[in-house]
């Protein structure tokens, strides 16, 4: 099983691991085709679930995913927790930081020596927000 992605082409270290997924290879249907990944999105769960489970295929662990609201709240991915944020960080290894995009930009982060990484979900409301200050934070 394959998955189409984008490698970002940054200066992160190199025990950092980025992806950016696109819609191919995915098994939803209609205005959901391809790779959807959203739960809340409409499509049907069973598809959603199973394109979750190709992506987890080439990820070291399950991705810790975000109940976004466009704002500018952070979690610690490696903590648990809550999830209702626009961000994540981690300084655990092998845990996934994630977040949706559609007509938004993902905003990747890594320290120099590559312990501490993070993402943020940048639309204009999160960015007046300051999404991108309280990830970097």
């Amino acid at each position: 099983m394959s998955i189409d992605w984008i490698r970002p082409d940054w200066p992160a270290p190199a025990n950092v691991r980025a992806l950016i997924t696109t819609r191919a290879d995915g098994v939803s249907q209609g205005p959901y085709a391809g790779l959807n990944l959203g739960l809340a999105s409409g499509d049907e769960i069973a598809d959603v679930r199973a394109n979750r489970v190709r992506l987890r295929a080439v990820l070291p662990a399950d991705p810790v995913w975000l109940n976004q609201v466009h704002g500018a709240a952070v979690i610690d991915a490696g903590r648990g927790g809550a999830t209702t944020a626009d961000a994540s960080f981690t300084d655990a290894p092998n845990v996934v930081c994630a977040v949706s995009i559609a007509d938004c930009m993902p905003v990747l982060f890594a320290d120099t020596a590559g312990l501490c990484v993070g993402v943020a979900h940048a639309g204009w409301r999160g960015l007046a927000a300051g999404v991108i200050q309280a990830t970097a934070q």
